[in-house]
């Protein structure tokens, strides 16, 4: 009985050995992939665009760093450049306008909207030269923009409105960085274009807005979508990169002068171009972002409601195949509802200001 009750408390000592060892093992293990998420570097797509011009405050003022997260800005000349960039992996995160996600989650694309930047306010514009006074005018006459993008939507969308179609006018496909170059030299008569081009094309003297996203409230939100990678390995590093964000948000209420010039900076414009620029887009808090994907609404407050209402009009001109099989599911709050719970307050500019 005494040898059974020695072997029986030998076996015990080794277990309890071996499970310290195992455990100790697990703990280097999860340790070497801390270490490794830690050293992750993520790549975050942004054009020309105000609004994404705000990761430039994330970046100069070190809320990445701030926030355990290693984030390169990739910038792209040409916005549509950026889309594909993301569409083929070469990316993990990209600024976009909602128009500019549809394609690729109707193609299979795995993507998430995890955070909404932007409406548009007044951000895009369609210009036209001396002499062309209305939409109508259009009829016939040389309008610039690039092919497949949110401009060419906007102006397409302007022109449904009126009774016309593509075919009423000369599209010219440029990007939107040479687009406004091309109106402002006189080679074509009208261009659609976005912040900061569309105040370059309206220093032009007699130059005439002819319709603005302000007139349109709602349809054209700017989101961060992350790929599928990111969604299904990185979902605590998503809300660093939220947070980053709000983080930079806190500053330019708090520091607008130097958020401005981070965002100059890095866009290569002066900062009073910038301060323009940014009066045309609406910000949000944590809590209107939430809202906007969660809160159903039969309007453009409600973006899987905007989206799709998008999505068929890209259907009727040909830019889809086919509809989405529920836009609700491209949005997912839960990193947002995260990030609410350890902020006591998310305060966005007044950019109109």
């Amino acid at each position: 009985m005494k040898k059974l009750s020695k072997r029986i408390i030998s076996i015990s000592i080794m277990l309890i050995m071996f499970m310290i060892t195992f455990a100790g093992c697990q703990n280097k293990t999860n340790s070497s992939n801390n270490e490794s998420n830690s050293k992750k570097v993520y790549k975050l797509g942004i054009c020309a665009y105000p609004a994404f011009y705000t990761w430039y405050i994330t970046q100069a003022e070190g809320f990445f760093k701030k926030r355990g997260i290693n984030v390169k800005l990739v910038y792209f000349p040409v916005y549509s450049d950026s889309v594909q960039a993301f569409n083929t992996g070469k990316i993990d995160m990209l600024s976009a306008a909602v128009p500019d996600i549809i394609a690729p989650y109707v193609n299979g694309i795995g993507l998430e909207t995890v955070l909404l930047l932007d409406n548009s306010n007044g951000a895009d514009g369609l210009v036209a030269r001396n002499g062309i006074n209305s939409i109508k005018d259009l009829k016939g006459k040389s309008v610039a923009t690039e092919y497949g993008t949110i401009e060419h939507f906007f102006l397409l969308n302007a022109l449904k409105k009126k009774g016309m179609t593509e075919k009423d006018i000369n599209f010219v496909n440029l990007s939107i960085s040479d687009a406004a170059p091309a109106f402002l030299s006189g080679k074509v008569d009208a261009a659609s274009l976005w912040e900061p081009s569309l105040s370059k094309a309206l220093a032009k003297k007699d130059s005439k807005l002819l319709v603005s996203s302000k007139d349109t409230p709602g349809l054209i939100p700017d989101v961060l979508v992350a790929n599928k990678d990111m969604v299904e390995n990185g979902k605590p590093d998503i809300e660093k990169v939220i947070n980053a964000y709000y983080d930079s948000m806190e500053f330019y209420v708090k520091n607008k002068d130097k958020a401005i010039q981070d965002m100059a900076k890095g866009a290569g414009i002066s900062t009073n171009e910038m301060k323009v620029a940014m009066s045309g887009s609406k910000l949000f808090t944590i809590k209107s972002s939430i809202d906007a994907m969660d809160k159903k609404e039969d309007n453009y407050s409600y973006l899987p409601y905007t989206t799709e209402k998008i999505a068929r009009f890209l259907q009727m001109v040909k830019m889809i195949d086919k509809m989405p099989d529920d836009t609700k599911k491209m949005y997912n709050s839960a990193y947002l509802k995260e990030v609410l719970k350890t902020r006591e307050s998310t305060p966005v500019p007044d950019t109109t200001k």
